[in-house]
């Protein structure tokens, strides 16, 4: 049975696992946009376009990266200024605008990001056995689905913790 140092311990790692991956995940963001005319946020829609075109909106984009709508159009028209996309009006709702990567322009600098993507992971696993990847992996989705569900008002048998230690 887990007890509260164990759950304070995990709870600790997991954090600090979280926050160091996005510390590296942000320097490697900047890393990909250096000397391009294209911001991190940029980078992300591009990204996104090129492997879900059917995301194809602002309220698809915000939604996807978790951006609100105002960041993704101010990003989608310097974006469409710099070529890198180009924009039309749904025929079917003149209201949504569709965006769409202009593949000639935006690629090269998707590839360089992906090269560097592909340096951070290969470091990040060099000497890992595949199915501890696996493994590691399979615990992510699960954790995931789980934080996802977490209901903030539902109270949690607590009184076989000595709580007082971690005050």
């Amino acid at each position: 049975m887990m007890d509260e140092k164990f759950l304070h311990d995990t709870g600790v790692e997991v954090m600090r696992v979280v926050k160091t991956t996005l510390k590296a995940y942000r320097t490697f963001s900047k890393l990909s946009v250096e000397g391009e005319k294209v911001s991190v946020c940029g980078l992300q829609i591009l990204t996104t376009l090129r492997y879900y075109p059917e995301l194809n909106t602002v309220s698809d984009l915000a939604d996807s990266l978790e951006f609100s709508k105002g960041l993704i159009s101010r990003e989608v028209e310097t974006l469409r200024k710099g070529n890198y996309v180009t924009t039309s009006v749904d025929e079917k709702n003149r209201r949504v605008l569709r965006i769409f990567i202009n593949k000639e322009v935006a690629e090269p600098v998707i590839l360089k990001r992906k090269e560097k993507l592909f340096n951070l992971i290969h470091q990040v696993t060099d000497g890992i056995a595949d199915e501890d990847i696996e493994k590691y992996r399979e615990l992510n989705k699960i954790f995931l689905d789980k934080v996802t569900k977490v209901d903030f008002d539902k109270e949690v048998d607590t009184s076989n913790f000595d709580l007082q230690k971690f005050i």
